[in-house]
C-alpha cells in the first residue's frame, strides 16, 4: 500500500503543479472559462462573474501550492482535505458540463491541452480516486 500511496502522491502533485502553471500562465483566459461557467445558460450564478479574473489567479496559485505540499509531503493532513474537496467540485462540474453538454473544453490546463467534457469527467475519476487513495492512505 506504501508504494500505491506513493505513486499516487507523485502523479497528483506533478498534474497539480502542471495544471496550475498552465492556467498562470494565462489567467485571463482561464477568467473568460470561468465567466462561460458562471453565466446564466451554465451554472446561473452572473454575480460571480466579475470576480473570474480573481478566481483565476487564486485557483492556478491554490493548485500550484497543493502540488508542491503534495509532493513535499508537509501539512499532509491539510493538503490531502483540499486536495479531495477540490476534485470532488470539479469532478461534479466536469460531470454536469458533459451530461448536459454545456462547456466544450474544461479549461483544465489551459490552452496547452483542449480535453473534451467526458474526457475531462474521466481524468477527475482518475484523480478523485488517487486523491482517496491518498487520504486512506494518510491514515
Amino acid at each position: 500500500m506504501k508504494y500505491i500511496v506513493q505513486f499516487a502522491r507523485i502523479i497528483v502533485g506533478i498534474i497539480f503543479i502542471i495544471s496550475g502553471f498552465v492556467k498562470n500562465v494565462d489567467p485571463i483566459g482561464l477568467s473568460f472559462k470561468l465567466e462561460e461557467y458562471f453565466s446564466p445558460t451554465v451554472l446561473n450564478i452572473p454575480f460571480l462573474e466579475s470576480l473570474s479574473l480573481p478566481l483565476a489567479t487564486f485557483f492556478s496559485i491554490f493548485e500550484i501550492v497543493l502540488g508542491v505540499l503534495l509532493l513535499l509531503g508537509v501539512w499532509k493532513r491539510f493538503t490531502t482535505i483540499a486536495l479531495l474537496l477540490t476534485i470532488i467540485f470539479f469532478t461534479f462540474l466536469t460531470f454536469y458540463s458533459a451530461y448536459f453538454n454545456k462547456v466544450t473544453d474544461c479549461g483544465c490546463f489551459g490552452d496547452a491541452l483542449k480535453l473534451e467534457p467526458w474526457t475531462s469527467f474521466y481524468k477527475d475519476v482518475v484523480l478523485l480516486v488517487l486523491i482517496v487513495i491518498l487520504v486512506i492512505g494518510q491514515q
